[in-house]
């Protein structure tokens, strides 16, 4: 019997080793308790913003102007598209998004809204060497359709085109007639270099001669090297652009669904503030009223 109760005694004691030291790793927490709460919590007080690359160049500028003046840094994520901003604003992931286009109804519709804060000019622009100033709308036009190749010095042009669904696209479509079509027939049949993201356009025009394609204010302002044209004889100014004498223009907005944070609207207030207003002006917008 005693040699019974031994065994029995060194099993239960091989048990509670075997249950205590098994697993050198602590036990996971569920999706509700502390520990993933306390993840949660630490991303949701870090400050980003994230949306549109046209609205970057401004936006990084706005940033860094507030945490001068408050202390609260501002992360300026990179270019997740405003169609990314409205998708991560509309689940939850993202409080405050950046736009360059109007809300569609739909988007309304479920709760988004948009406050505008600057315009910007979409601007035809070349490599700093082309000696042209000015460009029509049928320069435009003949240049995308191959017709006229050369620039005044003789050099042969370069065109760089963005996607159909490119934001700046959409406006210029509204604006040129003809010019959504031979876009598309371009992309059709590989005319020209098509370049996807803000930054790529940027670096082509600054870097490669004769090169001709159309980016906005704000780029050429933030990356240097690059020559905007003025349009039908218009130049792209913050005055022209505020007044709709240049109508090349696009409106950027900041994105939030419910209520914003008490930090993300003390940000929202300086941007449309005289200090906000200056630095936009400043770096090649025009400040929304």
């Amino acid at each position: 019997m005693m040699k019974r109760i031994l065994l029995l005694g060194a099993a239960l004691l091989l048990g509670m080793l075997v249950v205590g030291c098994g697993s050198t790793q602590p036990p996971q927490p569920a999706g509700n308790e502390k520990g993933a709460v306390k993840v949660e919590s630490t991303i949701s007080h870090r400050f980003i913003l994230a949306g549109s690359g046209t609205n970057l160049p401004i936006t990084e500028k706005l940033a860094e102007a507030y945490k001068k003046k408050t202390g609260t840094p501002v992360e300026v994520a990179k270019s997740i598209g405003s169609d990314g901003a409205v998708k991560a604003v509309g689940d939850g992931t993202l409080t405050l998004g950046l736009l360059s286009r109007p809300l569609k109804e739909t988007e309304k519709s479920a709760g988004i809204r948009a406050v505008p804060y600057a315009k910007v000019g979409i601007v035809f622009a070349v490599h700093p060497a082309v000696p042209e100033n000015n460009v029509t709308f049928e320069d435009i036009l003949a240049i995308h359709r191959g017709e006229k190749t050369l620039w005044a010095d003789g050099k042969r042009i370069l065109v760089l085109i963005r996607g159909m669904h490119d934001s700046s696209n959409k406006i210029l479509f509204g604006h040129i007639p003809g010019f959504s079509k031979i876009v598309q027939d371009s992309i059709d049949q590989k005319r020209w270099l098509v370049m996807y993201h803000d930054i790529d356009m940027a670096t082509a025009l600054r870097t490669k001669e004769g090169s001709f394609g159309h980016t906005d204010t704000t780029e050429i302002k933030a990356r240097g090297g690059i020559k905007a044209l003025a349009v039908n004889n218009v130049a792209p100014t913050a005055e022209n652009m505020k007044s709709g004498k240049y109508p090349l223009v696009k409106e950027l907005s900041f994105v939030y669904k419910g209520e914003l944070p008490p930090q993300y609207k003390s940000f929202v207030d300086f941007v449309r503030s005289a200090d906000g207003e200056a630095i936009i002006r400043d770096n090649g917008g025009a400040a929304m009223p």
